[in-house]
C-alpha cells in the first residue's frame, strides 16, 4: 500500500518551498514548547518557591497557571506524551509487559510527533536540548535540531548532535553551559527563521536538562543564592506552603515529611564517595551535624541557581520574540517532565569532594530532603506516581489568544492534552502512516475551552503507571499505590496533599477505580501490540530483542528471550550453551562482543531471559525455569549449561544454581553480584522477594545468594570469576572473595578460581571481556554439560 503520509508531506513541502499564499497562514500561532527537566512543583516563584523566576513569573501574570496539571514521573514518557498525545505505554516508550518498549521501545509507525502533524500547514519546526525519543529529531520531522545526548556534564558535554549530525566534543573551560547553549540555539533558529521563512509559522520545542543532576551551575550564579536554605528543608518548606496558600494554587493540609522514603535506587557506594554531609533521607534538619548542613544548603543553592539561570535563558528567548515581532501571537507552554528528584548517584566524570561544589568537577544531586521541598506541597518525588512525581507547574502565555491575565485554572490536565491543544489552536489534525490500521484516537482533551473559562475541560479519568508505581484519577478521586503495596485514596477536592488515605472507608470506590486502573492498563497493552507482527504476539517473534550476534529472539512466558546461535557446522546434539544473566534491554551489550564471538566459534550458544529486575527473586528464578524447560525439552539443548553472570547477573544465576544445582556444569561471573546486601540493598531487593526489607532482613540466611554457595559447593559445582579489587559498586570482599571463602570452608576450594583485577573498578575495562581463561572456562564446562 502507498504510504499516504509520505505522499502528503511530499506534496505540503512542495507547496511551502513554492511560495504558497501566506496570509492565511501568518493568522495562526506559533508555538513554544518549553520543558524544564526535574523542577519541582513549587521551584518557580509563581507557584509558591523563593528562586527568583521573573521571566516565568511575568508569563503567568500575563497568561494562566495550571494547578492541577501532570506529567508521567519519568523523562522519557513524559516526552513521548507530550510529542505524540498518546500515553507512553500505547506508544511502547514506557514499559509493557511482554512487549520491547521502555528507554529501548520503539514507537509503532502511526505514533508520529508533532511537527510531523503540524507540516501540512507549513509550520517549520525546530528542537533544541534533550531528547530521549526513539529516533532522532530530523527524522521525525524537526526542521532544524541543537541535540544534547550527553546530560552528565553541563560544562563540556561529549555527545551532542546538530540536525542529527554528531558534534565534537566540547573541550572543558571553553565556557560552555549546557542551559546557554540550548537557548543559544533556540535563538538562532527563531532568528533565521525570521530571516528566511516570512510568514510561516513555527514550532518550536526547547527541552532543557536543568536543574536535573549533576547540579552543576556557573559559580556566580551559585553566589545568589549562598546562606539563603542554611535554615533548612523545613523552615524553607513552610514558607513556600504559605505563599502556595496565598496565591490560592492548593488548600488542604500540607503532607508530612516521609522521613523513611529516601532514593528510589540504593547507591550506597555513591552515598560515601560523596563524603559525610551527604543524607540519604530526609531527616529532621536539626538532627544534622554542621558539616551536613552546609553541605545541603549548598546543594539547595546550586538547585536554586539552575533554575534561577533557567528563567534568564527563558527571558533571552521571549527577548527573541518580541524583536522579531512574534510574541503576541505565540503561545507559550511552560512544565516540567517529572518532580524533582530524590536520587542520589555518582557518574559520568565522578565526584571529586575538593572541587567547588557545583563546578564540573563534582557529581551532586538535590536529594529526598529538598526533593521534599521542591515538591511541596505533596508526597514523593520522580518516579512514584503520588502528587510529589506526577505534578507539575504550566504556565500558558498567549496574548492573541485569550483575554485572562494572571488567571488559575484548576481543571486537571496531562501532558497528553498538549497535542490535541496545539491542533486545535493551529487547524491542523493528527495524522498516521496511511497503513489501514484502526488505531483509537488520542486520549487527551484540548485545553483551549479553559483558556477561557474554568472548569470546561473533563477527562474521563487519567492513568499513570511507572516502575510498577501506578495509579488512576476519575474527579476528584484519586487511587494510588507504590510498587507492591496496596492501594491507597484519596478525595483531592479536600487533600490535594494525599494525607488521608480513605480506602478503609470507601472499599466499593476503590474496586470501581481499580477495575478502571486495570481496564485501561489492558487497552494500552493492546495497542502497544496491535501492529506487532502476530508471531511476536503469540510468542514466537523473530525479532524482540536486538542482538549483538546472529540468532533468534522470542518471548517465553511473555518475557523477551533469546539464543545467540553457532554457525550450523558447529552445532551439536544435545547443543551445549551458557546460560547468561542478565538480559535486561541492554545486555549482552558490545563490550561483551569478543567473549560471545568465542563462545559461538567452539560451538557453544549462549541463550538468556530478561526476568527484570528480578535480583535472584521468586518471579526471576520461576521464569528461569520456563526458560530452562524451553531450550531443554524442546529444543534439544543440553541438560546442564554453564551459567554466566555479570553484575547483578551473579545473583540470577546463583540464586537459580542453587534451587537446581544438578542442573549447572559450572559458573563464571564479571565482577557478579552474590550479596544482595551490597547491592541493591535490601530496600529495592525485597519486592523481587514477595516480601518487606523488615521481612526479609529475618530471612536472609536463607534468601542471600551468598549464604546459598555452599549447597553449590557441596555439589561440586566449579566456579570461574574475575573481579576488579577496586570495585565500589560491588565490593570484591563481600562477593567474589566471600564465595571463595565459603568453596574452602566447605573443603572445595580447587573448584573455584578467582582473578583479581588490579586496580580496576566496576567498568567496562576491556580485560572483563577479553579474559581468555574465564572463556575457556565457560566452553569446558558447557561442553561438559552436554557429555553423557
Amino acid at each position: 500500500m502507498t504510504d499516504s503520509y509520505a505522499l502528503i508531506t511530499a506534496v505540503v513541502t512542495l507547496l511551502c518551498s513554492a511560495g504558497a499564499p501566506t496570509t492565511e497562514r501568518s493568522t495562526r500561532p506559533n508555538i513554544v514548547v518549553i520543558l524544564a527537566d526535574d523542577l519541582g512543583y513549587s521551584d518557580l516563584g509563581c507557584y509558591g518557591g523563593e528562586i527568583r523566576t521573573p521571566n516565568l513569573d511575568g508569563l503567568a501574570a500575563a497568561g494562566l497557571r495550571f494547578t492541577q496539571f501532570y506529567n508521567t514521573a519519568r523523562c522519557w514518557p513524559s516526552r513521548a506524551a507530550l510529542l505524540t498525545g498518546y500515553y507512553a505505554q500505547q506508544v511502547r516508550r514506557d514499559t509493557v509487559p511482554g512487549v520491547p518498549s521502555g528507554t529501548q521501545g520503539k514507537r509503532p509507525s502511526w505514533a508520529k510527533l508533532l511537527p510531523e502533524m503540524l507540516r501540512p500547514l507549513c509550520y517549520r519546526s525546530y528542537h533544541a536540548g534533550k531528547w530521549h525519543v526513539d529516533g532522532m529529531p530530523l527524522a521525525n520531522g524537526f526542521d532544524r535540531s541543537y541535540y544534547v545526548e550527553d546530560l552528565g556534564r553541563y560544562f563540556h558535554p561529549r555527545v551532542l548532535f546538530e540536525d542529527d549530525r554528531k558534534l565534537p566534543p566540547v573541550q572543558p573551560g571553553s565556557g560552555y553551559y549546557t542551559t546557554t547553549a540550548i537557548a543559544d540555539h533556540g535563538i538562532k533558529y527563531l532568528a533565521e527563521h525570521a530571516a528566511n521563512q516570512g510568514n510561516r509559522p513555527f514550532f518550536l520545542y526547547l527541552a532543557f536538562s536543568t536543574p536535573h543532576f549533576p547540579l552543576q551551575a556557573p559559580s556566580d550564579d551559585i553566589a545568589r543564592y549562598s546562606g539563603l536554605y542554611r535554615t533548612g528543608w523545613e523552615a524553607v518548606r513552610a514558607e513556600r506552603w504559605k505563599r502556595i496558600q496565598d496565591l490560592g494554587l492548593v488548600s488542604g493540609r500540607l503532607s508530612d515529611v516521609e522521613r523513611e522514603v529516601g532514593p528510589p535506587y540504593d547507591f550506597p557506594d555513591a552515598i560515601k564517595s560523596l563524603g559525610p554531609g551527604e543524607v540519604n533521607r530526609p531527616v529532621a534538619w536539626d538532627s544534622l551535624t554542621e558539616l551536613q548542613r552546609a553541605f545541603q544548603a549548598t546543594k539547595m543553592a546550586i538547585h536554586a541557581a539552575m533554575v534561577d539561570g533557567l528563567d534568564r535563558e527563558i527571558g533571552r528567548l521571549l527577548e527573541q520574540l518580541r524583536v522579531m515581532g512574534a510574541f503576541e501571537n505565540t503561545l507559550i507552554f511552560f512544565l516540567s517532565d517529572n518532580g524533582a528528584s530524590a536520587e542520589i548517584m555518582v557518574r559520568d566524570d565522578g565526584h571529586d569532594p575538593a572541587a567547588p561544589a557545583g563546578s564540573a568537577a563534582t557529581h551532586l544531586c538535590l536529594g529526598p530532603g529538598w526533593s521534599t521541598l521542591a515538591n511541596t506541597p505533596f508526597r514523593r518525588h520522580k518516579t512514584w506516581v503520588h502528587e510529589g512525581g506526577i505534578a507539575t507547574p504550566l504556565v500558558v502565555h498567549w496574548p492573541k489568544g485569550f483575554s485572562a491575565r494572571g488567571e488559575l485554572r484548576r481543571d486537571a490536565g496531562h501532558v497528553i492534552d498538549v497535542v490535541p491543544t496545539i491542533l486545535e489552536v493551529s487547524g491542523a489534525r493528527r495524522i498516521d502512516s496511511g497503513q489501514g490500521r484502526s488505531v483509537p484516537p488520542p486520549p487527551g482533551k484540548s485545553l483551549v475551552p479553559s483558556f477561557a473559562r474554568d472548569g470546561t475541560v473533563k477527562h474521563r479519568d487519567l492513568w499513570w503507571e511507572h516502575e510498577g508505581n501506578r495509579a488512576v484519577r476519575v474527579g476528584d478521586f484519586k487511587l494510588v499505590a507504590v510498587k507492591n503495596g496496596p492501594w491507597e485514596l484519596y478525595d483531592l477536592a479536600t487533600d490535594r496533599a494525599e494525607t488521608r488515605n480513605l480506602a478503609r472507608e470507601k472499599p466499593a470506590r476503590v474496586r470501581e477505580l481499580a477495575a478502571t486502573w486495570q481496564e485501561r492498563h489492558d487497552e494500552f497493552a493492546a495497542l502497544a501490540r496491535a501492529d506487532l507482527d502476530p508471531s511476536q504476539a503469540a510468542g514466537t517473534a523473530k525479532k524482540v530483542k536486538e542482538l549483538i550476534l546472529p540468532g533468534e529472539s522470542f518471548l517465553v512466558a511473555g518475557h523477551p528471550a533469546f539464543i545467540m546461535t553457532p554457525a550450523a557446522d558447529q552445532r551439536r546434539t544435545p547443543q551445549p550453551w551458557i546460560f547468561y544473566a542478565p538480559t535486561l534491554p541492554p545486555y549482552p551489550d558490545l563490550h561483551e562482543k569478543w567473549m560471545h564471538e568465542q563462545f559461538l566459534a567452539a560451538g557453544v550458544a549462549v541463550a538468556g531471559i530478561d526476568v527484570g529486575e528480578a535480583y535472584g527473586g521468586v518471579q526471576g528464578r520461576r521464569l528461569f525455569t520456563e526458560f530452562y524447560a524451553e531450550l531443554t525439552k524442546k529444543r534439544g539443548f543440553a541438560a546442564r549449561p554453564c551459567l554466566l553472570g555479570r553484575s547483578r547477573g551473579g545473583l540470577w544465576i546463583t540464586s537459580w544454581a542453587a534451587d537446581n544445582p544438578d542442573n549447572v556444569a559450572g559458573i563464571a561471573g564479571i565482577y557478579p553480584v552474590f550479596d544482595l546486601r551490597t547491592y541493591p540493598g535490601l530496600a529495592r531487593a525485597a519486592p523481587a522477594y514477595e516480601m518487606t526489607a523488615r521481612q526479609m532482613e529475618g530471612r536472609l540466611p536463607e534468601l542471600n545468594p551468598i549464604e546459598r554457595v555452599g549447597v553449590l559447593a557441596q555439589h561440586r559445582v566449579p566456579v570461574f570469576i574475575i573481579h576488579g579489587d577496586d570495585d565500589k559498586v560491588v565490593p570484591l570482599k563481600n562477593n567474589s572473595a566471600e564465595l571463595v571463602a565459603r568453596y574452602r570452608a566447605a573443603g572445595a576450594d580447587k573448584l573455584v578460581t578467582l582473578i583479581v583485577a588490579k586496580g580496576q573498578g566496576h567498568n567496562l575495562w576491556e580485560g572483563f571481556f577479553r579474559c581468555r581463561e574465564l572463556v575457556d572456562f565457560a566452553i569446558d564446562r558447557a561442553r561438559a554439560g552436554a557429555s553423557p
